[in-house]
């Protein structure tokens, strides 16, 4: 049964709001719109922020900056419309959705990651994304599969893919390593390596110690055999041998170990594609992008995030008009076309968008690395980044990494940790 329409009450109590705030708002305008003046086409967008994106003037600006592109494309259809938006904290993004909900100022669209998307779903704060059949066939369908609450309806549309490679100082680095035997050599041969202790960004060593399927079992509650326990111990002691190399150093976080590398002193990284244009700005052509480290005859399995957009529940019905139709808009493919090229840091998430790989090394190595991470597609479904057992992982593998756990006693207690239900 679909859930009755949103009352009208709350959007025009915001716009009373809004009116009165001024600039006091947290929004920032967008494409000449400004608080203080009633503009009635406006569509208001939230964007949420991952724990390793500092929110503040650089990011704003930086989001700007990629909307003026997609808003200024889009007027030129609909001149009337104005964009405002706000940035926020993806993992607070349910908590303040629900009082921006309560006081009025919830808004008409969410750009955020994809288990966010359906965790905000879950709470009420968003509805399903009304999509044809023929309209789905754009995206693959392992993506959708990621967006599908329990009534089988989608949280959000996709739009766009950050990807995870690795990063390396070309004048350190004349080659990035592409199996994880290759990363050891280098290190044998004198080249700082860093790590994070981020659960997320040890997730691509997963599939390249071919431990990805055992995870997924036991995620999934089904037993394991001794095959599958003997994958996740070599995945575990990896890392743990990795601990123990003179130059690979764990960072208690990503944006310490991405400092460490704008810094010099280390040669490589993984990273995610959304830091190039601040690792550019500092590094210039220094920087190298290529896809993470393989395994043995096992692909590594980087977690890529899937940016979508999620309707907000507060629109009046005028909002939710121009709500859906600028989402539309931003996934046909000359809109996806612009947004991959203009900033090289995103890749489509409508599949009939062609790369021009041939033309960019940074754009090849993101789509390895989209291909990479299809095979977590079901890892990532199954344990969001709000999951409470990720914290349990997390203090288990550090301890791991300092040698106060085997990789044996280990995999006893990961199955354990994995195998309770959230």
């Amino acid at each position: 049964m679909a859930p009755p329409p949103a009352p009208q009450q709350p959007r025009r109590r915001r716009d009373r709001l809004l009116r009165l705030l001024g600039g006091l708002a947290l929004l920032v305008p967008l494409g000449g719109c400004t608080l203080g003046r009633e503009l009635p086409n406006v569509v208001y967008l939230a964007i949420g922020a991952n724990k390793d994106q500092l929110i503040n003037a650089e990011l704003k600006q930086e989001f700007q900056d990629q909307l003026l592109k997609v808003g200024a494309r889009y007027r030129q259809i609909h001149p009337d419309t104005h964009f405002q938006f706000g940035v926020y904290p993806e993992d607070q993004m349910v908590e303040v959705m629900r009082q921006r909900s309560r006081s009025g100022l919830a808004p008409d669209l969410l750009l955020v990651n994809g288990d966010t998307a359906l965790r905000l779903r879950q709470a009420g704060l968003v509805d399903p994304f009304p999509i044809r059949k023929d309209q789905l066939a754009i995206f693959n369908e392992e993506e959708l599969g990621r967006l599908r609450s329990p009534d089988g309806r989608l949280a959000g549309l996709p739009l766009l893919v950050q990807t995870q490679l690795g990063c390396f100082n070309r004048q350190r680095l004349s080659e990035p390593p592409a199996t994880l035997q290759e990363l050891l050599n280098a290190t044998a041969n004198g080249h700082p390596m860093g790590l994070s202790l981020d659960l997320y960004y040890l997730f691509w060593i997963v599939g390249s110690t071919g431990a990805l399927p055992a995870i997924d079992k036991a995620v999934l509650g089904q037993p394991l055999n001794p095959a599958d326990r003997q994958a996740l111990t070599g995945w575990l002691a990896w890392l743990q041998n990795a601990s123990n190399q003179q130059r690979v150093t764990f960072f208690p976080d990503q944006p310490t170990a991405e400092a460490e590398f704008k810094a010099g002193r280390l040669d490589w990284i993984p990273c995610r594609s959304i830091v190039l244009r601040q690792l550019r700005r500092v590094m210039g052509n220094t920087l190298g992008v290529a896809p993470l480290p393989d395994g043995e005859g096992h692909r590594a399995s980087p977690v890529n995030r899937l940016r979508v957009l999620a309707l907000g529940r507060s629109s009046s019905a005028a909002g939710r008009r121009r709500a859906l139709a600028f989402s539309f808009y931003s996934v046909n493919p000359l809109t996806q076309r612009t947004l991959t090229l203009g900033s090289s840091t995103v890749l489509p998430a409508n599949r009939f968008v062609t790369v021009p790989v041939q033309s960019s090394q940074v754009l090849a190595a993101m789509v390895a690395a989209a291909n990479q991470g299809l095979q977590a597609n079901s890892l990532v479904t199954l344990v969001h980044t709000n999951d409470p057992r990720i914290p349990r992982l997390q203090s288990l593998l550090t301890q791991l990494v300092f040698g106060e756990a085997s990789p044996n006693g280990a995999t006893t207690e990961l199955i354990r940790i994995l195998q309770a239900r959230p």
